[in-house]
């Protein structure tokens, strides 16, 4: 994505209107699909008409959904204040992008949503299929590569929920915003379930691409919650750039960054992170399996 419609796809998430189109029903806090509506897109009626079916998730481009985690779809968990699960979505992107890592989908705050405020990230299009196991045993060496940061970025964040399926990787085809000076009106997706997966790619052929994660919301706590699939690099050392990558992140912590932290996180969460990161900058290689229970559940 170029930097104009990297700005306008910003743009668009913060200020377009939006509608939701689906729901992520196997979700454990309430994760909506919702359509960006700026660019006179037909009813969803109309569309129905036309195609003479129900539309599918195929029938939309990608750059115009989003996912919707409203404030008042959290469920209240013990461990975590109230209501502040979709602000650790947007915490957690504005994390990745101090690092200098394009892991996490762009995340805005909304304080206009149809069910009040929340979290809006940017729809990622993949195949259902190519999780977290999928891409260790098939990704090409930049896969490994980016999978390698995202464990770096999970034990930043301290990750309290990285199942296979929260890591993805992008569907160049689908997921390409279009020409900003192109704005078709675009086909909308209906139904209150997403549809099933897409064919996947056969079993020993290699994958490449743009790897993505998602669902952050429990994570940035001020105790030590890390749970995650991704032991695999367990003694290896960190990856190429992580130490800078750290150490700009703890200067940006101190000044920019840290202000817009303290928007979306409380001081102590913000003071565990800055300590965190300190001591990963130090660290020798990407540790083991820590604590009593150190595996999410279910995997996927």
């Amino acid at each position: 994505m170029t930097g104009s419609s990297a700005a306008w796809a910003a743009d668009r998430l913060r200020a377009a209107p939006i509608e939701p189109v689906g729901r992520f029903a196997d979700a454990s806090n309430a994760t909506l699909l919702v359509r960006l509506c700026d660019r006179d897109q037909p009813a969803l009626e109309d569309l129905a008409a036309q195609l003479g079916r129900q539309p599918g998730l195929e029938d939309l481009p990608a750059a115009d959904l989003a996912v919707y985690k409203p404030m008042r779809g959290e469920a209240p968990l013990w461990d975590f204040p109230v209501g502040t699960l979709h602000r650790r979505e947007v915490a957690a992107h504005e994390i990745a992008v101090a690092l200098g890592w394009d892991l996490v989908p762009l995340t805005v705050l909304r304080e206009d949503g149809p069910y009040g405020p929340g979290s809006l990230q940017r729809f990622v299009a993949h195949d259902p299929g190519l999780h977290y196991f999928r891409l260790l045993e098939t990704g090409v060496a930049d896969v490994i590569e980016q999978l390698r940061r995202m464990v770096v970025f999970d034990l930043v964040i301290d990750n309290a929920d990285r199942k296979a399926g929260h890591v993805l990787l992008a569907d160049e085809r689908r997921d390409a915003a279009p020409a900003v000076a192109d704005r078709r009106p675009a086909p909308s997706f209906a139904s209150d379930e997403l549809p099933g997966p897409r064919a996947g790619v056969p079993v020993g052929e290699q994958v490449a691409g743009n790897v993505q994660v998602v669902d952050h919301g429990v994570a940035l706590n001020v105790d030590h919650k890390l749970r995650t699939v991704a032991w695999e690099f367990a003694g290896e050392p960190l990856p190429e750039g992580a130490v800078e990558a750290l150490t700009g992140l703890a200067a940006g912590l101190d000044a920019d960054v840290g202000e817009r932290l303290a928007t979306l996180l409380d001081d102590d969460e913000l003071a565990v992170l800055r300590a965190r990161v300190e001591r990963l900058i130090e660290l020798p290689a990407l540790p083991g399996p820590i604590g009593p229970r150190p595996y999410p559940w279910p995997p996927i």
